[in-house]
């Protein structure tokens, strides 16, 4: 079967409840077509928690949504496609102004600033010359390597930088070890693991040093879709101030140690220059 029917058959097949009509006087479940929960991004289900969350702020007593998952191995820029497409209702993501103008961004921080951070993951044998990268002006004579889609390289190459890319984060760690490019900007949680999962790689973290720049991480929804993302954002403002989100949040195993290692830094903050359309509410 094409890619296409398959992709169309997915996303719209509900559950058989789904379809049936709601019983005398029932209200009919919220039904949302969004992407699977592990398929581009770490902590998937924690996103669609929050999202559950907001709608149980706001839902006035309505049944539970009913959640349609697209394909597990869709690409990111396939994703946006199909929610500009209306094949999707809604999808998590850094912001770009690039994104903002393709669908409506629910502007409340999901990851409260942790991915905001970054450490450089580098090749152990040039830390000799690195170590003495005290300003972005230093940092700028080093080739940062980034993923083909993420906001990083577009941020980065907004500050001065020389960024190589690739599609498929496993082929930047080969890059790096080849000597294409010099460091990779990773948050906390990412460099932690990606240190054991090569260890015997050659990589190391450039001590005492790291690169800041707002990154919020968005909920966005379809652009013909204007109620449901003032709906997300009144949830979410509500689970912030009842301290539900928080609890959300903090229950999330590497979030909060995340969050922990963030406020606890005490290394040098290169700032960059974010690329969000319009500061957070």
């Amino acid at each position: 079967m094409p890619l296409a029917s398959r992709l169309r058959r997915q996303l719209l097949a509900l559950p058989l409840t789904a379809a049936l009509p709601p019983a005398h006087g029932a209200t009919s479940p919220l039904t949302l077509r969004l992407p699977d929960p592990n398929a581009y991004s770490a902590h998937g289900n924690f996103f669609i928690e929050a999202l559950k969350l907001a709608l149980s702020k706001t839902g006035d007593g309505e049944p539970a949504p009913v959640l349609v998952h697209a394909a597990p191995d869709l690409p990111r820029p396939r994703m946006r496609q199909m929610l500009q497409d209306g094949l999707l209702d809604l999808m998590w993501s850094t912001t770009t102004p690039e994104r903002e103008a393709q669908a409506l961004p629910v502007r409340f921080n999901l990851l409260k600033g942790i991915n905001e951070l970054r450490f450089l993951l580098v090749r152990a044998t040039d830390l000799s010359t690195m170590r003495s990268v005290r300003t972005l002006e230093a940092l700028r004579r080093f080739r940062a390597g980034a993923g083909t889609y993420w906001s990083d390289a577009q941020i980065l190459r907004a500050n001065g930088f020389n960024v190589e890319t690739a599609t498929k984060s496993e082929l930047l760690f080969r890059m790096l070890k080849a000597g294409r490019f010099d460091f990779i900007p990773r948050s906390r949680e990412e460099i932690d693991a990606e240190l054991l999962q090569f260890a015997d790689q050659g990589f190391a973290e450039l001590p005492g040093v790291a690169l800041q720049y707002r990154q919020p991480l968005y909920f966005f929804v379809a652009r013909d879709k204007p109620q449901l993302a003032e709906r997300l954002l009144r949830g979410l403002n509500l689970a912030a101030a009842d301290g539900s989100f928080d609890t959300l949040f903090m229950a999330e195993p590497g979030l909060k140690t995340a969050l922990m290692q963030l406020r606890g830094y005490t290394g040098l903050r290169l700032q960059l220059k974010a690329l969000e359309a319009e500061p957070p509410r």
